[in-house]
């Protein structure tokens, strides 16, 4: 798909810039140091030209040359967008070009066998389609930074790479901004031996992007940025001893390392397995020293792929570290914090003191309890706001939903008793102690529906319509529990606290009528 629509895409530019020679009228603009520049102009692209190869009687550029942003002809001024085909091919004496901020094109064998070139080539951001062969044969140019972060094509096959044969190129530099390296975009250069880091803008690498770059060496770290490398991306990179890949990708293409026979050690930060072909990293040293994270090894360890590479090595926090507290130390607590593996429940629950109600947390989120997998050790802190009614805020009514929807609450590793206040003279529902029962007295009209009975991690110990206005006690552990009591005119909720020696406590006022 991903193909398809990049050859789409250079079919188009390709016509684009062809339509622009179809009727094209052709002058002339002399430039400092004796050099003369020729441009092409057409009505189907106006206020732009393409530079063209030289006219019959000129002789070709020498020396340094900077192709202009702008050029002027008969009165009106054009933005200078496309270097031609062939257009500076054998200039045997040109050794050192820049290239314009404007420039969107460049044609196919356009700097073709520029033996003499021999200083920095900077590619500009804007640059969308780089012809086949464009750079072939410039045998001393030494060093390339590439700044096109929007690139769709760059030579397109192992025929016709950009920088073919440029035997000196030892250097490439990606610059920051540029989002994906095209296909075949540094394939087969062999001189090739160090490589700037690559910017954190990345997203993609192509395939064969790399490809039989046989002097390539050192560490090779792809940025968490990036979300797939195509296939053979680093084909027969024999010299790249260490590999790191990024915490983000998902998907590495077939033979995207194989035969890289120098490659000792393989980091994958991901904490989830990315997908990986078979034969990804084929031919590769049986001894490859491979690690993951150990908060996720699990993962890897189930991973088909990937449990197939031997035993691995871990690094990193074996879990993550989830800090929660509220804004004020006498509005309440935060229940959940605590150490996570990757891919783990999380579920956050801000309970607040008698007088406090819980009104968002730092970042925006006003879910309470919030549910998410952590990502990685964060802190959460609690908003709250003085509260006329004298409650534990959201805590009750949230453990009811989340028990209709089926979802269990973690486990309440917190004594509430000293979190809330007890609160006494609860006159519609009371615990009977010597019987070791919960009763309640309603008014006649006010009938009664449902009673449900939750503990602490919002499992259901008790549902029934409360059998003459109680519900025994007798068989339930010592801890915390939420009564849930329906009538056809509201519904009442209250925490208390049972334990073994028969004491209780009821931690608030029921909560209000619906």
């Amino acid at each position: 798909m991903i193909r398809s629509r990049v050859a789409a895409f250079v079919m188009i530019l390709v016509a684009a810039f062809s339509a622009a020679r179809v009727a094209a009228q052709f002058f002339s603009v002399p430039l400092p140091r004796g050099n003369t520049l020729h441009f092409a102009v057409s009505d189907s692209v106006p206020n732009e030209v393409t530079v063209v190869a030289p006219f019959d009687g000129y002789a070709r550029p020498r020396g340094a040359v900077a192709i202009p942003e702008s050029v002027e002809w008969q009165g009106r001024r054009y933005a200078v967008t496309a270097i031609g085909e062939w257009a500076f091919a054998s200039c045997d004496e040109l050794r050192m070009v820049t290239l314009p901020t404007t420039l969107r094109y460049v044609g196919a064998y356009a700097f073709y066998g520029c033996t003499a070139l021999n200083e920095r080539l900077s590619i500009p951001a804007g640059v969308r389609y780089i012809g086949n062969s464009a750079f072939y044969g410039c045998r001393r140019l030494p060093e390339v930074s590439y700044g096109a972060d929007s690139c769709e094509y760059m030579g397109g096959s192992l025929s016709g790479t950009v920088f073919g044969n440029c035997t000196a190129l030892k250097r490439i530099i990606v610059r920051a901004g540029v989002k994906s390296i095209p296909d075949y975009a540094f394939c087969g250069l062999d001189a090739l031996t160090t490589m700037a880091p690559l910017p954190s803008s990345l997203t993609r690498i192509g395939a064969y992007a790399f490809a039989y770059c046989t002097s390539l060496k050192g560490d090779l770290v792809v940025p968490d940025s990036v979300v797939s490398i195509g296939e053979c991306a680093f084909h027969q990179c024999h010299a790249v001893e260490s590999v790191t890949l990024g915490r983000h990708l998902r998907q590495i293409g077939s033979r995207a390392f194989f035969q890289c026979i120098g490659l000792r050690t393989l980091t994958v930060r991901g904490y989830h397995p990315c997908d990986v072909m078979d034969n990804t990293f084929s031919d590769v040293p049986t001894m490859v020293r491979l690690r993951v994270p150990c908060v996720s090894k699990g993962l890897y360890a189930k991973a088909e792929f990937w449990r197939r590479m031997g035993t691995f090595e871990t690094f990193g926090d074996c879990t993550f570290t989830i800090y929660g507290a509220m804004d004020n130390p006498d509005a309440g607590v935060v229940m959940g914090a605590g150490e996570y593996g990757f891919g783990d429940s999380v579920s956050l629950m801000a309970v607040c003191a008698a007088g406090y109600g819980f009104d968002g947390w730092s970042d925006g989120n006003r879910e309470n309890p919030r549910v998410f997998s952590p990502k990685g050790s964060e802190s959460f802190v609690a908003l709250t706001r003085p509260s006329g009614t004298v409650k534990i805020v959201d805590t009750v009514y949230q453990v009811d939903t989340v028990y209709r929807d089926g979802f269990k609450v973690i486990q309440d590793t917190v004594d509430l008793q000293e979190v809330a206040q007890s609160i006494n003279g609860l006159k519609e529902v009371v615990f009977d102690r010597a019987r070791k029962r919960l009763t309640w007295n309603f008014p006649r009209s006010e009938k009664v529906i449902s009673v449900s009975l939750f503990n602490q991690s919002g499992e259901c110990v008790y549902t029934g319509d409360g059998h003459k206005g109680k519900v025994k006690m007798k068989r339930l552990p010592s801890g915390t529990y939420i009564v849930r009591i329906e009538t056809i005119r509201r519904v009442l909720r209250c925490r208390f606290f049972m334990n073994s020696d028969s004491s209780w406590g009821v931690f608030d006022t029921p909560m209000r009528a619906q």
